[in-house]
């Protein structure tokens, strides 16, 4: 099965403290693709926490009157932010579905369909999905990384026990 190629979107690299790219889709939605600096996430565990970040996709300006429809060109795009972004092969990414409206599940399934189909593109990627908390109060998250990122054991390691950690509070 051939794959359909869609042309993505040219983006801008701003920079700052979020590391922020932006780009505009063809019904002038200007999205925003953060990679905001996460140490905290994996506590004081150096070596590799300098190179942790959070990632974040919102929508900047809509000038719709309702939420922006399905893109197909905003999964490549997004790929080749994320080539772009990777540049150094330590770098570590997390990316937290939000759940404050109950569409975490729909979140992480969108997600997980864009890194499938578009980011075995280029640079070779690996994630590892994680729940966190209770049954009644959760979110889902992707931990991110190169193949080649040579921390990969010890991010996943600190990943794990946090999981199990926030999972179970009482221990």
């Amino acid at each position: 099965m051939q794959r359909e190629l869609i042309s993505p979107y040219e983006f801008i690299y701003m920079g700052g403290p979020t590391h922020t790219y932006l780009f505009v889709t063809e019904l002038q939605v200007i999205y925003e693709i953060k990679f905001k600096p996460s140490s905290y996430i994996f506590g004081i565990q150096p070596p590799f926490t300098e190179f942790a970040y959070e990632f974040v996709i919102e929508v900047a300006e809509n000038p719709l009157p309702k939420l922006p429809p399905p893109d197909k060109a905003i999964p490549p795009t997004i790929a080749r932010i994320f080539n772009h972004f990777f540049a150094v092969k330590e770098t570590v990414v997390v990316y937290i579905c939000d759940n404050a409206d109950g569409r975490a599940n729909a979140r992480n399934r969108k997600f997980s369909t864009w890194f499938e189909q578009t980011l075995p593109g280029g640079l070779s990627f690996l994630k590892f999905d994680y729940r966190f908390g209770t049954d009644a109060e959760y979110f889902l998250t992707s931990l991110i990384m190169r193949i080649d990122n040579p921390r990969m054991a010890d991010v996943v390691i600190a990943f794990q026990r946090l999981s199990v950690d926030y999972s179970n509070p009482e221990k």
